[in-house]
């Protein structure tokens, strides 16, 4: 299939769909044979691509997972921000962008396979991209995050909650809950405590109300 082509690609076809195409048939080629198997030769089959055009565009296989990294992040911020344009304010907000986000990870066609088949490849991707990960997150959650109860009160910082609540997500993705949109309940569920009015000071048994009132009255009579 890639060998018909080889005649009609030349090096004006450098152009950003056909290296979208690559980044494609790279997914559906990890989704198939996994990626310590993966071979430059099942990209440009799945991308409908010759070899020469896949490396005009990638001169190895470390190149093309490194923008296929990047490409991915990209996509999944500009889905999420998709969704977030006709959203309410609020808990509801927050809502919608971590089931899209959800979402898109049940829906992915590689990552389930490598979170089962190669945990160690996911698991040093994760310690390696975690900056970055927290950049595309915080694309949406910290304008909520920023009026939140513990920033108003210097608690917290807009970017821990951030950082936080990122660690939850990727939890989430190694740990699915079943229910698809159970993280979006749960993530919910902690925005509105981190919204909710503050707690109020407990106040003491009554035993001892009782006595601090008395000692009160011994005060005021004795002046």
């Amino acid at each position: 299939m890639a060998s018909a082509r080889d005649g009609n690609e030349s090096v004006v076809d450098l152009n950003p769909r056909t290296r979208e195409r690559i980044l494609d048939g790279a997914l559906q080629a990890i989704a198939r044979h996994g990626l310590s198997k993966l071979g430059m030769r099942d990209v440009s089959d799945h991308a409908g691509v010759s070899r020469g055009t896949l490396y005009r565009y990638f001169p190895g296989r470390e190149e093309l997972l490194q923008s296929l990294a990047a490409f991915e992040r990209a996509r999944f911020q500009a889905r999420v921000a998709d969704a977030l344009r006709g959203a309410p304010p609020g808990e509801a907000r927050l809502r919608v962008a971590v089931q899209h986000a959800a979402r898109y990870v049940n829906e992915h066609p590689a990552i389930r396979r490598l979170i089962e088949n190669e945990p160690a490849f996911v698991l040093r991707y994760l310690r390696e991209q975690f900056p970055a990960l927290c950049v595309a997150t915080g694309a949406f959650l910290a304008p909520l995050l920023a009026d939140t109860r513990p920033v108003r009160q210097g608690v917290a910082s807009t970017g821990q909650l951030v950082d936080w609540l990122t660690r939850v997500m990727i939890s989430a993705v190694l740990f699915p809950d079943p229910d698809p949109d159970g993280l979006a309940r749960s993530l919910t569920a902690v925005y509105g405590l981190l919204t909710g009015p503050a707690a109020r000071p407990a106040r003491p048994p009554r035993g001892r109300r009782a006595a601090a009132a008395r000692a009160t009255r011994g005060k005021e009579r004795r002046r």
